[in-house]
């Protein structure tokens, strides 16, 4: 769970492109972080929606 002073800055780059949920803020300089778990797949904008499962099929 990530903290309330997350929410009011927003990460680094470096955190911006990690899994885990120790952000540091933007103001803080990270070079590297031995924490670091990349994403599996390249997206510049990443969307955690929840698949539709039970919607009824689209008609072509």
């Amino acid at each position: 769970m990530r903290n309330s002073s997350s929410r009011q800055n927003p990460p680094n780059p470096l955190c911006a492109r990690c899994l885990r949920d120790c952000r540091q803020s933007q103001g803080t300089l990270v070079i590297s972080c031995p924490r670091f778990l990349p994403r599996p797949f390249k997206v510049k904008d990443y969307r955690f929606d929840q698949l539709d499962l039970f919607s009824p099929p689209r008609k072509k």
